[in-house]
């Protein structure tokens, strides 16, 4: 499965959430595609106040703000 987190440098609530997701890369080969916002202005505008925001690749949000570890299982056992 492939994910992309929005997050920007020197959040911590940035950095709690990605913790939180490096385990799955190792038990479930879970790929994760990283966008500082602050780098691309469309994101910016998009995800401001949001971040850190997971989301599928198809841009369907999993979560913001902090990690929701059973509806990302869920999705992670059910990914249609």
């Amino acid at each position: 499965m492939t994910v992309n987190f929005y997050y920007r440098n020197g959040c911590h609530l940035c950095e709690d959430l990605y913790a939180e997701l490096l385990p799955y890369k190792t038990s479930h080969g879970l790929t994760i595609i990283m966008h500082n916002i602050d780098k691309e202005p469309a994101l910016k505008e998009k995800y401001n106040q949001l971040v850190p925001v997971l989301t599928d690749t198809g841009g369907n949000e999993i979560c913001h703000y902090f990690f929701d570890k059973a509806g990302f299982e869920k999705l992670l056992s059910d990914p249609s």
